[in-house]
Protein backbone atom coordinates (compact mmCIF):
# COMPACT_ATOMS: atom_id res chain seq x y z
CA UNK A 1 0.00 0.00 0.00
CA UNK A 2 1.44 3.38 -0.99
CA UNK A 3 2.02 6.23 1.44
CA UNK A 4 -0.65 8.29 -0.36
CA UNK A 5 -3.23 5.55 0.12
CA UNK A 6 -2.32 5.24 3.81
CA UNK A 7 -2.62 9.00 4.26
CA UNK A 8 -6.03 9.06 2.58
CA UNK A 9 -7.23 6.23 4.82
CA UNK A 10 -6.08 8.09 7.94
CA UNK A 11 -7.84 11.28 6.78
CA UNK A 12 -11.03 9.34 6.06
CA UNK A 13 -10.94 7.72 9.51
CA UNK A 14 -10.44 11.10 11.23
CA UNK A 15 -13.28 12.71 9.27
CA UNK A 16 -15.55 9.76 10.05
CA UNK A 17 -14.72 9.98 13.77
CA UNK A 18 -15.50 13.72 13.79
CA UNK A 19 -18.85 13.20 12.06
CA UNK A 20 -19.82 10.42 14.47
CA UNK A 21 -18.81 12.52 17.49
CA UNK A 22 -21.02 15.38 16.27
CA UNK A 23 -24.01 13.05 15.89
CA UNK A 24 -23.86 11.74 19.46
CA UNK A 25 -26.35 13.44 21.76
CA UNK A 26 -24.47 14.40 24.90
CA UNK A 27 -26.43 13.87 28.16
CA UNK A 28 -26.54 16.55 30.88
CA UNK A 29 -23.29 16.89 32.77
CA UNK A 30 -22.93 16.18 36.47
CA UNK A 31 -22.99 19.95 37.06
CA UNK A 32 -26.57 20.31 35.78
CA UNK A 33 -25.74 22.01 32.49
CA UNK A 34 -27.83 20.90 29.55
CA UNK A 35 -26.71 22.00 26.10
CA UNK A 36 -28.95 20.86 23.30
CA UNK A 37 -28.79 22.53 19.97
CA UNK A 38 -31.35 21.23 17.58
CA UNK A 39 -32.07 22.05 14.01
CA UNK A 40 -35.72 22.88 14.48
CA UNK A 41 -37.17 22.46 11.05
CA UNK A 42 -36.11 20.80 7.83
CA UNK A 43 -35.16 24.06 6.14
CA UNK A 44 -32.30 24.95 8.52
CA UNK A 45 -28.89 24.94 6.88
CA UNK A 46 -27.13 25.01 10.28
CA UNK A 47 -24.48 27.29 8.80
CA UNK A 48 -23.44 28.62 12.24
CA UNK A 49 -21.58 27.16 15.21
CA UNK A 50 -22.37 28.43 18.68
CA UNK A 51 -20.30 28.57 21.84
CA UNK A 52 -21.68 28.98 25.34
CA UNK A 53 -19.52 30.41 28.10
CA UNK A 54 -20.98 30.14 31.60
CA UNK A 55 -19.46 32.38 34.26
CA UNK A 56 -20.48 33.01 37.87
CA UNK A 57 -22.19 36.33 37.07
CA UNK A 58 -22.97 36.16 33.33
CA UNK A 59 -23.37 34.11 30.18
CA UNK A 60 -21.66 34.75 26.88
CA UNK A 61 -23.07 33.20 23.69
CA UNK A 62 -21.24 33.49 20.37
CA UNK A 63 -22.43 32.51 16.90
CA UNK A 64 -19.96 32.25 14.01
CA UNK A 65 -20.20 30.74 10.53
CA UNK A 66 -19.38 27.03 10.46
CA UNK A 67 -17.13 27.65 7.45
CA UNK A 68 -14.27 29.92 8.68
CA UNK A 69 -14.08 31.70 5.31
CA UNK A 70 -17.78 32.60 5.17
CA UNK A 71 -19.32 36.02 5.77
CA UNK A 72 -23.02 36.66 6.29
CA UNK A 73 -25.42 39.57 6.48
CA UNK A 74 -28.18 38.10 8.59
CA UNK A 75 -31.01 38.62 11.04
CA UNK A 76 -31.11 37.06 14.48
CA UNK A 77 -34.17 36.47 16.62
CA UNK A 78 -33.85 35.19 20.16
CA UNK A 79 -35.63 34.83 23.47
CA UNK A 80 -33.70 34.68 26.74
CA UNK A 81 -35.56 33.40 29.82
CA UNK A 82 -34.77 33.20 33.53
CA UNK A 83 -36.80 30.64 35.49
CA UNK A 84 -39.35 30.61 32.66
CA UNK A 85 -39.78 34.41 32.55
CA UNK A 86 -38.70 36.24 29.38
CA UNK A 87 -35.93 38.73 30.14
CA UNK A 88 -35.17 39.71 26.57
CA UNK A 89 -36.87 39.02 23.27
CA UNK A 90 -35.50 40.25 19.94
CA UNK A 91 -37.11 39.82 16.54
CA UNK A 92 -34.86 39.98 13.47
CA UNK A 93 -31.98 42.18 14.65
CA UNK A 94 -29.61 42.82 11.74
CA UNK A 95 -25.95 41.75 11.98
CA UNK A 96 -23.70 42.65 9.06
CA UNK A 97 -20.51 41.00 7.87
CA UNK A 98 -20.67 38.15 10.41
CA UNK A 99 -17.56 35.96 10.25
CA UNK A 100 -15.29 33.88 12.47
CA UNK A 101 -13.43 37.10 13.28
CA UNK A 102 -16.67 39.08 13.77
CA UNK A 103 -19.19 36.68 15.38
CA UNK A 104 -22.58 37.53 16.83
CA UNK A 105 -22.11 37.92 20.59
CA UNK A 106 -24.88 37.91 23.20
CA UNK A 107 -24.18 38.58 26.88
CA UNK A 108 -26.64 38.24 29.76
CA UNK A 109 -26.42 38.63 33.53
CA UNK A 110 -26.75 35.56 35.68
CA UNK A 111 -28.12 34.98 39.18
CA UNK A 112 -27.24 32.13 41.48
CA UNK A 113 -29.81 29.30 41.70
CA UNK A 114 -31.72 30.27 38.54
CA UNK A 115 -32.33 28.28 35.37
CA UNK A 116 -31.83 29.99 32.01
CA UNK A 117 -32.98 29.22 28.49
CA UNK A 118 -32.02 30.76 25.16
CA UNK A 119 -33.78 30.06 21.86
CA UNK A 120 -32.06 31.56 18.82
CA UNK A 121 -32.72 31.70 15.09
CA UNK A 122 -30.46 33.17 12.40
CA UNK A 123 -31.81 33.90 8.91
CA UNK A 124 -30.23 35.37 5.81
CA UNK A 125 -31.68 38.45 4.07
CA UNK A 126 -33.99 36.24 2.02
CA UNK A 127 -35.47 34.55 5.10
CA UNK A 128 -33.60 31.25 4.69
CA UNK A 129 -33.01 29.64 8.07
CA UNK A 130 -29.24 29.43 8.65
CA UNK A 131 -29.31 28.27 12.28
CA UNK A 132 -31.81 27.36 15.01
CA UNK A 133 -30.84 26.31 18.50
CA UNK A 134 -31.96 26.21 22.08
CA UNK A 135 -30.02 25.78 25.29
CA UNK A 136 -31.03 25.33 28.91
CA UNK A 137 -28.54 25.96 31.71
CA UNK A 138 -29.31 24.91 35.26
CA UNK A 139 -28.14 26.61 38.45
CA UNK A 140 -25.26 24.21 39.09
CA UNK A 141 -23.30 25.10 35.92
CA UNK A 142 -19.57 25.23 36.47
CA UNK A 143 -17.83 28.60 36.17
CA UNK A 144 -16.04 29.14 32.84
CA UNK A 145 -17.51 26.02 31.27
CA UNK A 146 -17.51 26.17 27.48
CA UNK A 147 -19.71 24.04 25.31
CA UNK A 148 -19.27 24.02 21.54
CA UNK A 149 -21.30 22.20 18.95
Amino acid sequence: MSNTTKLLMVILMVVTAIVIAQLIDRPPGKDGTVDRENIMGKNSLDAFVSETHSYEDRFLFTYAPRNPGSRFDCYMSYEFREDGNTLESVNKRFYGNVSAENPIVLEFSRKENSTYELEATIEDKGGINLHKSEIKIGPAAVENETTTK
